[in-house]
């Protein structure tokens, strides 16, 4: 059976997100995404009602970025989380999104080798032995963990390009794609990530994939095609999905899309999205469309598509619709 996970980003109020979530694992999906925007629902406290919420679910924090979430009370966090739920949580480590960092205060040097630092310091954390580490984001001396977890916890590392794809290869025991990716550059990336792996002596089999998939489902399929455009204005403020719009050939002016969410003219973002765009970068229009287009990710060799159930109650429906479709 295919498994399908399903992603929040912290828009809608807690107490919605979490029925939902119990609703989607009733569905059939195995994994329960919560996604850190800074500003919006904090992913970590969310995963933790999501895992008493639900019976077998995985639960991932994602993307958990090195500059803002020092690495001692995060690695306290997701223990605490996996002794309660063990086998349930793992976590996603990113660069996080530049705009969102910059208005932190934060302003990243070198985004693969603080997520490769991070990797290794929360594994480190997780032996309850003593850690030294100095990086560009924080500094670690002698800190330690006085209890174990029973399971490993694993951790994803978010790509937003090929050559973080690779280094996830090589560190992290999954990759997670960021939204937006187009089924040719989740290819891509899955075949870095791979190459990665075999260039570290890794077993590929033993590793993990995903990908967020910005999504939306309607009964005449044009509401959810207007939903998924207005979701990719937002992704593309990101400067770190150049790679991505670049490969799909499609014209895409993102400085002015950075320039309009950095205004919070979000209307503005959306309009600069042309329609061909929607097809390339998403998932969107009836239960039949969205449940073709989630094929043709899983073609490619990824593991869990992830998905987003948003909206009015009909969207929901409809979206809870897909998940028990797929997965039957």
């Amino acid at each position: 059976m295919p498994k399908i996970g399903i992603r929040f980003d912290g828009f809608e109020d807690a107490p919605e997100t979490f029925r939902v979530a119990a609703l989607a694992e009733k569905a059939g999906a195995t994994g329960l995404w919560m996604t850190e925007h800074i500003g919006y629902r904090e992913s970590l406290v969310s995963c933790m009602a999501f895992a008493m919420k639900t019976k077998n679910a995985m639960v991932i924090p994602a993307a958990v970025t090195p500059y803002l979430f020092h690495p001692t009370p995060t690695a306290m966090s997701l223990a605490t989380m996996a002794e309660a739920f063990p086998g349930r949580v793992g976590v996603s480590v990113a660069i996080g999104n530049t705009l969102d960092l910059k208005e932190s205060g934060k302003e990243p040097k070198d985004a693969v080798q603080a997520v490769e630092d991070y990797v290794r310091d929360l594994r480190a954390m997780w032996t309850a032995e003593a850690v030294e580490s100095e990086t560009e984001a924080y500094n670690l001396a002698g800190v330690r963990m006085s209890f174990k977890t029973d399971k490993a916890i694993p951790i994803y590392v978010t790509a937003l390009g090929s050559e973080v794809a690779s280094k996830a290869g090589e560190v992290a025991d999954g990759m997670l794609m960021s939204a937006g990716f187009s089924v040719p550059f989740v290819e891509n990336c899955l075949k870095r990530f791979r190459e990665g792996a075999a260039q570290a002596g890794r077993d590929v089999s033993v590793l993990r994939t995903a990908a967020f998939i910005h999504f939306s489902v309607s009964e005449d399929g044009h509401s959810a095609r207007e939903d998924v455009r207005r979701k990719l204005a937002f992704l593309f403020r990101n400067r770190l999905m150049a790679e991505n719009i670049a490969s799909s050939g499609i014209p895409i002016d993102q400085d002015a899309i950075v320039d309009a969410v950095a205004a919070r003219d979000l209307k503005k973002a959306a309009t600069l999205v042309p329609d061909e765009a929607i097809e390339a970068f998403g998932v969107a229009g009836t239960v039949a469309d969205c449940k073709k287009s989630l094929e043709a990710y899983v073609a490619t060799g990824l593991d869990e598509p992830v998905i987003q159930v948003a909206g009015d109650e009909a969207a929901k429906t409809l979206a809870l619709q897909v998940i028990r479709e797929f997965t039957g």
